[in-house]
């Protein structure tokens, strides 16, 4: 059988022109092309909405924070700012900074400052937690006794502490006959924005229940005897 031959193209008659073959091609790669561009339009736009998928989180090298814990602990704690005006910072100063007094069933929130209308002990936490909050730790260093210092060491340095829902228990008051009197409390606070330069062992807004004995002497100065923890 004789195939006929389009004059045309020299070609068999009924197959497609050159150019018609072409511009489909072209065709079928635009198609293509769009597609695919349309599948990484898909993709980057799933990307955008779950960045945690390509976030490498480092891990914080375990040590021991050789404060108030008998175990390894390790926190994220936010960078150290000497210079912070804690005052400035609109979040914690929405917090609750009052001091709660806790003797016996009674609870009192001390909102005007004025520590020294319950007793020396009191006033002196409220002097102490003032130190902190202005990273003052060469006046922090003079809250401790001799005593404290045999197992101690005092801060060469702490940047401002944003603390907060600060609660002192007085445990026991105890008067001696020298005039001294020995006090036992019961501490809590938490921190905003832990930088980990005062306390390593609590993560920001947290807090941890710390034991305190105070000593006052016969001329109604007050010092930290000893500063320990209640094993969890």
């Amino acid at each position: 059988m004789q195939t006929r031959m389009d004059q045309n193209t020299n070609l068999p008659a009924g197959n497609p022109r050159p150019d018609a073959e072409i511009r489909k091609r072209n065709k079928r790669r635009i198609l293509i092309g769009f597609g695919i561009l349309c599948a990484l339009g898909l993709v980057s736009a799933v990307c955008l909405q779950n960045p945690q998928w390509f976030v490498v989180e480092h891990e914080v090298p375990a040590s021991n924070t050789s404060m108030y814990s008998d175990r390894i602990v390790s926190y994220a704690f936010y960078p150290t700012d000497y210079d912070l005006d804690v005052t400035a910072d609109e979040e914690y100063m929405g917090l609750d900074r009052y001091v709660y007094f806790k003797n016996g069933n009674e609870t009192i929130a001390i909102t005007d400052g004025d520590y020294a209308a319950y007793n020396p002990a009191v006033e002196f936490f409220g002097k102490y937690f003032e130190t902190v909050i202005a990273g003052d730790a060469e006046t922090y260093n003079t809250f401790f006794s001799d005593l404290y210092y045999k197992n101690n060491k005092p801060y060469d340095r702490f940047a401002p502490q944003m603390l907060y829902d600060i609660r002192i228990e007085m445990l026991s008051q105890d008067p001696q006959n020298d005039g001294s009197t020995l006090y036992a409390f019961n501490v809590e606070y938490k921190i905003h924005r832990n930088d980990g330069t005062f306390r390593n062992d609590i993560d920001s807004d947290a807090s941890k229940k710390l034991y305190f004995e105070l000593y006052e002497d016969k001329e109604g100065v007050v010092k930290i005897d000893r500063i320990t923890y209640y094993v969890r």
